[in-house]
């Protein structure tokens, strides 16, 4: 027991018990206080336009994608089918799950489990567990590759990335990487692996074909979630302690700065790479930004505490993680409004990108 709320608190210091959480939705009432008037405006709008609508999955694709969620607290993973909201299937896997990869063609789920580190793999065809790849090590992050022959783990506390085969041979390659490697994301080519390193408050750029680093780009402080646009231009690196995203072009490693809201976690880039969505754990909300102006489109409020952040774009919806609620909230990014509620497990994490596509 121990050892699970010393891993939570490492990864990041949002992880509060209830004493601290009470002060915490203080402060941010408080802190809100100014914006409570246009806040009442945006839920009048949001409740008006929710009473109008008799069918929330209007625009839902006629494929089956699924969302893959971790519950760090329960040892599972909630899978919910993205057309019905429901979820479907409750995945017993190693002990404090944190980060997904999914893939899609290997027809497999992978999932981070820091405290008994191990890596589990599910089978998405039934949602069972059929192999378990032990890390020795804190695996947090979690990236599959584009031809999905590599699986990528960060290993929190050795301060390395892993580069595991997903075939039968399970051949793991690794590099020693910045302090507390976090989130992982792969360039459309598959020739780039991009880090983020907390305590280095850096983004490390790797060669994937000889696992060497190429530079490293100086972001904002403690960096953690990452995300690629889908062309792989753009790059997002969520920086908790700044209250920052540093987007930076992935082609002239030009960096901006865009500020969102307090502790910021992850992100997810729309499929037309015009908006950024971030979740802010310590303000339940998710900031969308639009990357041309540079500009706070909206804020959404959420549930308590949202971590990790997928869209499915076929339904042009986003799938929020709630690690205080213990749910996951359903976002129409056409109308950057929020949907509907799914319950999952204990302390629903998500780090990583888990919509499945069957």
């Amino acid at each position: 027991m121990m050892q699970f709320f010393h891993i939570s608190s490492i990864i990041e210091s949002n992880h509060l018990p209830d004493s601290q959480l009470i002060l915490k939705a203080m402060k941010t009432k408080k802190r809100n206080f100014t914006r409570i008037s246009s806040l009442i405006t945006l839920s009048s709008l949001i409740l008006s336009t929710l009473s109008c609508s008799t069918d929330v999955n209007s625009n839902v694709s006629t494929s089956q994608h699924y969302a893959y969620i971790t519950n760090q607290g329960a040892n599972t993973v909630s899978v919910i089918n993205t057309r019905s909201n429901q979820v479907t299937d409750t995945i017993h896997v190693g002990k404090a799950p944190v980060g997904v990869a999914v893939a899609s063609q290997l027809k497999r789920a992978y999932i981070s489990n820091v405290e008994s580190q191990d890596i589990s793999v599910i089978n998405t065809r039934n949602n069972s567990v059929i192999d378990t790849i032990k890390v020795n090590g804190a695996p947090v992050g979690l990236a599959i590759s584009p031809n999905e022959k590599t699986l990528y783990a960060a290993d929190w506390f050795n301060n390395r990335v892993l580069a595991i085969s997903t075939d039968a041979t399970k051949t793991v390659r690794e590099l020693s990487i910045g302090e507390a490697p976090a989130g992982l994301a792969i360039s459309p080519d598959n020739k780039t692996l991009y880090i983020t390193n907390r305590d280095s408050n850096d983004v490390a750029v790797i060669d994937t074909e000889t696992l060497r680093v190429k530079h490293r780009i100086q972001v904002g402080k403690h960096p953690f979630g990452i995300t690629l646009s889908t062309s792989g231009k753009l790059l997002a690196s969520v920086n908790v302690q700044d209250d920052t995203v540093s987007i930076i072009n992935t082609e002239t490693n030009n960096i901006e700065s865009m500020k969102v809201g307090y502790h910021p976690y992850c992100a997810a880039f729309s499929a037309d790479e015009k908006t950024l969505y971030v979740t802010n754990t310590q303000d339940d909300s998710v900031t969308a930004l639009d990357i041309t102006s540079k500009k706070t489109i909206t804020t959404i409020n959420v549930g308590s505490t949202p971590e990790g952040i997928s869209i499915d774009h076929a339904s042009h919806r986003a799938y929020v993680a709630n690690w205080g609620s213990n749910n996951v909230s359903v976002i129409d990014t056409n109308t950057s409004q929020l949907l509907t509620t799914i319950n999952t497990g204990e302390k629903s994490r998500a780090f990583g990108q888990f919509i499945l596509k069957q």
